[in-house]
């Protein structure tokens, strides 16, 4: 098995990808130099000890994932609906076809 191993440095100034992953945990001190931030990504929280510039695990907090949107989406029951929605004009349904043709 062969390990590849990748060094980057983020630029001067650079805030790390992880302030805004969904499996990171910082915790912030008084100080300015009192700074600890662990990766969750696996079960084991992991330190991590440099500012990342690019992460393969990253998960966006501001972006919600599919399963929370999935939760909150409008279901429409097609067998329900009446032939036209209020504000899809004359668009046809999925599984509804006009049989005056």
């Amino acid at each position: 098995m062969a390990i590849r191993l990748v060094r980057s440095v983020a630029g001067v100034g650079q805030e790390s990808l992880c302030r805004s992953c969904r499996y990171a945990s910082i915790q912030i001190g008084y100080s300015v130099n009192e700074e600890e931030i662990r990766c969750c990504y696996l079960r084991e929280a992991r330190l991590v000890s440099f500012p990342v510039r690019a992460c393969s695990d990253y998960l966006s907090k501001e972006i919600p994932p599919v399963y929370e949107l999935e939760k909150i989406a409008f279901i429409i029951d097609l067998n329900k609906v009446e032939s036209k929605i209020p504000g899809f004009g004359d668009a046809v349904l999925a599984g509804k076809v006009d049989s005056d043709e």
